[in-house]
């Protein structure tokens, strides 16, 4: 057993599926910087006429990794590429790189898979549940496994509106949910996706919950667990403060309504929503890698593989969409691509939605391309708008429902540690100040999404200002003018009356 977290991983090889993603990034950056670990084995495929390897140089040149480029850039040596594919059989994995994980991996991080919640359920199938499959099969074979995690997701199971920190019923038996997609049909499978989906909301919660069950299945001779994260957002503190690479859930709605674009979606802006920042999740990520193995040296036996939720249940930061949204008490840059003032409709009713959604998407649109048009520019507003209402279709369900997700694990992995590890590791999420964590959030977007130009954050302030004063002025000429035309026909009903 290892009473502190350093001391397991020093020495440690990590295999890591996803490094090219938003967590997989962060928890690079965060071993190199603070373990002495002493390799990071990467499983990543060639993507976009980029080999392998050059897409983890791209990795290194980000700004996630300045600090280790900066203090320490011998560490980047302890990266290694390997050449593979969760959509592939054996991982597309050479019998060479194979001995690798086998005799020299010690922790797995499982965080590869693919996130589209439109995708095919056989696409689905083949990356989320055979690529995990396949990779419990080959770890079963390693005598050297400290620790296994698969990170899933807080709605793999969002058919139940409580979320307990347990396995759930499976959909389907995992091998022959594979072999339906190796074997069947692609148009037959696509047809009987809806009904093979049921309760679930979409393909990607429903492969994840199948997913988990391998680990409950499989998972037993090692060291191994589902670790849960809710709505990953952008970064507390580390490596720099509100960084983020992507657009998913909250962050895209937060930033095309900031630029002006998004204006109206389908949404309950009283209930909360389980939003947790990036560093702090792969801070309980390798926490709870670090707890599984003690666990399993105590009760190797019988041991069972553990469920951890990470969520905002009982912290600061289980907030309303409406709070998370609307940050105009916080003193943030706005953004140079900001097109007009922000405001932003959360609206329950499908009704009331496609009312405002024609007032203030649709006729915005038309007028835009129809100036485009006519100054000979290509239009885009039509389809910009195709794509954020097609976004804003797949997200409602979760925007329009709120869960009570379990995290009573996460509190009890938090006792177990000591306070340095606390200190090094930190994932209280009561420990963040809301209204600075939200602020940098909207600057991370402006800096490391839209790469603005921080130097002249005040012209854009003063721009903004200036579109503030143009929308306030429709805005309250709107209403008088309305309530002039009011006026004028209640004094002529009135008049009307009299003589009669």
């Amino acid at each position: 057993m290892f009473n502190d977290i350093r001391s397991f991983y020093k020495n440690k090889n990590i295999l890591l599926t996803g490094g090219t993603g938003f967590l997989g990034k962060l928890i690079i950056e965060k071993l190199l910087r603070t373990c002495d670990v002493e390799g990071v084995y990467l499983i990543v495929k060639s993507k976009k006429g980029l080999t392998p390897e050059e897409r983890i140089q791209n990795l290194i040149d980000e700004p996630v990794m300045a600090k280790v480029r900066e203090k320490d850039p011998e560490k980047l040596k302890k990266i290694h590429v390997i050449d593979g594919n969760l959509t592939k059989k054996d991982l597309g994995l050479s019998v060479e790189n194979k001995e690798i994980i086998l005799n020299k991996v010690n922790i797995v991080f499982h965080c590869g898979a693919s996130l589209n919640m439109d995708l095919k359920l056989q696409e689905s199938v083949i990356t989320n549940v055979r690529g995990t499959m396949e990779i419990v099969n080959i770890v079963n074979q390693s005598k050297h496994i400290h620790s296994f995690i698969l990170v899933s997701t807080a709605y793999s199971n969002c058919y139940e509106h409580v979320i307990e920190e347990k396995f759930y019923e499976p959909p389907i038996n995992p091998e022959l949910l594979i072999r339906m997609c190796e074997e069947i049909d692609p148009d037959m499978l696509s047809n009987i996706s809806l009904g093979l989906i049921g309760k679930w909301q979409n393909s990607y919660v429903f492969t994840k919950s199948v997913a988990e069950n391998i680990v409950f299945l499989h998972g037993r001779k090692i060291p191994a667990g589902v670790f849960r994260p809710a709505i990953v957002t952008s970064t507390v503190a580390e490596p720099l403060p509100g960084w983020s690479d992507n657009l998913y859930g909250p962050l895209g709605i937060l930033l095309a309504s900031h630029c002006g674009i998004l204006r109206v979606i389908k949404a309950n802006g009283n209930l909360r929503n389980h939003t947790v920042p990036g560093d702090m999740c792969i801070n309980a990520i390798l926490c709870f890698a670090w707890d599984l193995f003690n666990k399993w040296k105590t009760s190797k036996e019988n041991y069972t593989p553990s469920v951890l939720n990470f969520s905002a249940k009982d912290t600061k930061l289980y907030i309303t969409s409406k709070e998370f949204v609307d940050c105009k008490n916080i003193d943030y840059l706005p953004f140079k691509k900001t097109m007009w003032y922000q405001m932003l409709f959360l609206v329950k009713s499908k009704y009331n939605y496609f009312l405002l959604k024609f007032l203030v998407h649709s006729i915005p649109a038309y007028l835009i391309d129809m100036v485009l048009k006519i100054s000979s520019r290509k239009t885009r507003m039509k389809s910009i708008y195709a794509k954020i209402e097609k976004t804003s279709d797949i997200l409602s369900y979760f925007l329009l429902h709120e869960w009570d997700i379990h995290n009573e694990n996460m509190k009890l992995l938090w006792q177990k540690m000591n306070s340095d590890d606390k200190e090094t590791f930190n994932f209280d999420v009561n420990s963040i100040e809301v209204n600075v964590y939200l602020k940098n959030v909207l600057i991370g977007l402006k800096k490391y999404i839209l790469k603005e130009d921080m130097t002249k954050s005040k012209l854009h302030k003063q721009r903004y200002e200036r579109l503030t004063v143009v929308h306030k002025t429709i805005k309250y000429s709107f209403y008088g003018l309305v309530s002039i035309l009011m006026y004028r026909s209640l004094t002529r009903f009135v008049l009307k009356k009299n003589r009669v």
